[in-house]
């Protein structure tokens, strides 16, 4: 970082901001250099900053009338409608409309349109997480209802509201007061070029790492330790884990960290093992308990199935988890994924998304093949920490206040 001016940024969540991390990632750095005030629904983690604090969606919204209405509103694609009708949009811009501020950090795609109407002397970044328009793709009426009023957030509000679009400036997403998008991240390469192909904009790239344990590798011994941790979401063919287990010929437990958010998919995943005492499900941890609960295992899995455009372009925080955790990790060939294990070595890539290919990998698994890929675990992961990348966010506003 050169010297600069110390900023008064505002970081916008339109998310409960306690269980925000990228949130919370963005306020840690940013704090360092500037002078950071936060606004979310419900409480900040940070009681030492100040923070606009939004109801809940569910005190916002209305009954059953509003929400027939809002469905026609986005059936018939009146955008601006549902935006302007947006309970916490309206919120937002009555609790922050008096705030002034040298940069806003948007949390997501829906903050935008609101950081583009507050006065910001240098603008807004647009924290887009994941793909917007196809987020929800697996189901119909997402598709019909949400994606149209995603698209033309993006269209009007990031695409054609500032300076990170090629050939310069848009201007229309900004306010009276604001100057517009002046930079963009998302969590993926291949979500950004994405953005670029369908939208003209240019972003950076932010990955979700995991903040920096301190753990040394721990010696690998028979059977070797598998887990995997995270949602029982169907879309993700997590029983091709559990059908590789029961197929392979080597010595391997498999421990299942999932959330409790889908009980009758999970119960689909029980059936699965059959009782298998290879195979345990255990409940889930917090997360600031997790990194240090996965450094008892020795390998994990990391298997997604691309069942949708995210998750095929997904890097996952857990793919993280399992590097500060100092493990091997083994994944399916997921571009972005394969892209971190061919380059730094701690782990294996499966030829493809089934069982089949992961039993193949796991019947050569060797704890001598183990220890070399926590070894390079260990070695990068200072390098892959969530403080270390998350200087990307500094770095940004610093260009950005150049620019200015």
């Amino acid at each position: 970082m050169t010297d600069q001016p110390r900023l008064d940024i505002l970081v916008l969540a339109v998310t409960p901001f306690m269980t925000e991390p990228r949130g919370i990632k963005q306020v840690q750095e940013l704090r360092r250099h500037h002078s950071v005030t936060t606004a979310g629904i419900g409480p900040s983690p940070f009681p030492d900053l100040p923070h606009v604090e939004f109801r809940t969606l569910a005190e916002l919204q209305g009954g059953r009338v509003w929400r027939i209405k809002n469905a026609l509103r986005q059936l018939f694609r009146r955008h601006r409608g549902t935006l302007n009708a947006h309970p916490l949009v309206g919120e937002a811009l009555e609790k922050l409309r008096d705030g002034e501020w040298d940069l806003i950090v948007s949390n997501d795609l829906l903050g935008v349109p609101i950081a583009n109407r507050l006065r910001s002397r240098l603008g807004v970044i647009a924290d887009l997480h994941e793909y917007a328009p196809r987020q929800g793709e697996n189901r119909w009426l997402w598709r019909l209802l949400i994606a149209p009023f995603f698209d033309w957030i993006l269209r009007t509000e990031v695409a054609g509201g500032g300076t990170v679009g090629r050939g310069g400036a848009g201007g229309r997403g900004g306010g009276a007061d604001g100057r517009g998008v002046a930079g963009v991240t998302s969590v993926g390469q291949g979500i950004l070029d994405e953005y670029e192909r369908v939208y003209g904009f240019r972003g950076e790239l932010a990955i979700n790492a995991t903040p920096w344990h301190e753990l040394a590798p721990v010696p690998t011994a028979s059977p070797i330790k598998l887990v995997h941790s995270g949602l029982p979401a169907p879309a993700r063919k997590l029983e091709v884990m559990i059908d590789a287990v029961l197929a392979t010929r080597s010595e391997v437990t498999l421990d299942l960290y999932l959330m409790q958010n889908n009980r009758a998919y999970l119960d689909e995943l029980k059936a699965r093992a059959g009782g298998d005492p290879r195979i345990v499900f255990r409940d889930p941890v917090p997360y600031a308990e997790l990194v240090r609960t996965l450094h008892r295992y020795d390998v994990g899995l990391s298997l997604i199935a691309p069942t949708t455009f995210n998750l095929e372009w997904c890097l996952p925080n857990k793919f993280f988890d399992f590097v500060q955790a100092r493990l091997g990790v083994i994944i399916g060939p997921s571009p972005e994924m394969a892209r971190f294990i061919e380059r730094y070595g701690f782990g294996e890539t499966a030829d493809d998304f089934t069982a089949e290919a992961l039993a193949r990998v796991l019947d050569e698994l060797t704890p001598e093949r183990v220890d070399a890929w926590k070894r390079a675990a260990h070695e990068h992961a200072r390098e892959l920490s969530g403080e270390v990348q998350a200087r990307v966010w500094s770095e940004l506003v610093e260009r950005i206040a150049a620019r200015g």
